[in-house]
């Protein structure tokens, strides 16, 4: 199996805007009806500097691992109940090639980071 590794470099971290009392308290109440798709990570967001994704033979994102400014590992998928936020999408290789600036990596590199991520939260 050929897998392919990208490290997806943000411009910036975004910043979640202010929200008023009404769209809070809507988002709360949403948010005990429809399940979130990364529960463990929605706060790490915002945290999220650079992006390391696993693409498998069909160019399919399988895994993702977050990075903050650190380099540290804040959030990985699919793990647990999350599903991710990149591989919960219908992009593939070569979107992620034209819309970001990136760099292939290692698998090694990869693992590293996951397998790392992985002891610290058990």
């Amino acid at each position: 199996m050929k897998y392919t590794y990208l490290k997806i470099e943000l411009d910036e971290i975004s910043q979640p805007e202010k929200s008023n009392f009404f769209i809070t308290l809507l988002e709360k109440f949403l948010s005990t009806i429809i399940p979130k798709a990364n529960p463990d990570f929605e706060n790490q967001i915002q945290n999220t500097r650079n992006w390391l994704i696993e693409f498998n033979e069909n160019e399919i994102p399988t895994r993702e691992i977050g990075l903050n400014l650190n380099s540290e590992a804040v959030c990985i998928a699919p793990w647990k109940n999350n599903y991710g936020f990149l591989t919960d999408t219908s992009y593939g290789l070569q979107d992620f090639k034209n819309g970001f600036e990136y760099s292939e990596i290692e698998k090694e590199y990869f693992d590293n980071q996951w397998n790392q991520f992985n002891e610290n939260n058990l």
